[in-house]
């Protein structure tokens, strides 16, 4: 697929563009950033985290297939989810369990073998470029604290520093010359943004989040909602976006429901990943190329599969 087909994404996958669906994203920066999107322009509801070790929610739930996930690919064909990981090994691998899954390195067939060219910027991003396409009225921020905040999930900002030509040719790709206002001008000034702009950006991002107490370069600020010293990190971070975009948002979800999840990690090696499908993951993604540790997967134990089988 040479460009994104965005009427035909939409069409197969409308309940993106839904109103009042609940929803359920993964504990970090770019995990809240996807919640306070949905909450300000779709009305969804915050449920709770999922980070491939623990589902937290603000109340029990019957199947997960009751919420879309956001920032975390699900692998069962019933269950609604959009993610920017990668999740295949090569052409031939067949990944029937995401038909209802929304991910930019599958709609490309990008896969292991080429990682470098691997979507390049935050499920945050492609949100915004499918909103564009959805008539979705956005009120974005021309700031240079938005434009910080976006340059800053899933490593947006090492991207631009360091593989302008694959960030350049994902733009290409989603067709950014093309989306609606003021997506278009967000993307192209993130594309245009010189060493100097982005490096002033980070600085101030960076104070902000050591002051919450994200203190590791490159945080992705993950951070444990069943923890409260953890959790109140993730309210201050939450309330940063709040006052960087004048979005305002009702408090984080309350959890008070955990389930417990079996999270592996193993070397990126073919053998394993396709041994890994046959147990029928939750959820996986290639996220190194580091042999060792290149490969996160997570299994249900026989117990709870009613909830997700």
């Amino acid at each position: 697929m040479e460009k994104v087909d965005y009427e035909r994404l939409l069409n197969e996958h409308s309940w993106v563009c839904q109103r009042s669906l609940p929803m359920v994203v993964s504990p970090d920066f770019d995990g809240l950033l996807c919640a306070m999107l949905m909450t300000t322009y779709l009305d969804w509801q915050f449920r709770g985290f999922y980070d491939g070790r623990i589902l937290a929610l603000d109340s029990s739930a019957t199947h997960i297939r009751e919420f879309v996930f956001m920032d975390m690919e699900i692998y069962r064909p019933n269950v609604c989810s959009v993610g920017n990981h990668l999740l295949q090994w090569d052409s031939h691998t067949s990944l029937p369990n995401f038909n209802r899954t929304v991910n930019p390195n599958l709609l490309r067939g990008i896969t292991a073998q080429e990682f470098q060219r691997k979507y390049p910027f935050g499920t945050s991003h492609l949100l915004l470029a499918l909103f564009s396409h959805a008539n979705v009225n956005l009120n974005l921020p021309r700031s240079r604290r938005m434009k910080a905040i976006m340059l800053y999930p899933d490593g947006t900002h090492r991207a631009l520093l360091n593989d302008r030509s694959n960030v350049v040719d994902w733009l290409r790709w989603m067709s950014v010359k093309e989306v609606a206002q003021p997506v278009r001008t967000l993307f192209q000034s993130l594309a245009e943004m010189s060493l100097a702009e982005i490096v002033h950006g980070l600085e101030w991002l960076s104070e902000q989040l050591r002051s919450i107490g994200f203190t590791k370069k490159d945080d992705p600020c993950k951070f444990d909602p069943t923890n409260e010293s953890d959790f109140q990190k993730a309210r201050q971070l939450w309330l940063l976006f709040q006052q960087a975009t004048d979005w305002q948002e009702p408090d984080l979800p309350q959890i008070k429901w955990v389930v417990h999840l079996d999270a592996y990690i193993a070397p990126l090696r073919a053998h394993l990943y396709r041994n890994i499908l046959t147990q029928n993951p939750l959820s996986f993604a290639l996220t190194s190329r580091a042999r060792r540790q290149g490969l996160q997967y997570t299994l249900v134990p026989a117990a709870k599969l009613w909830l997700t089988d």
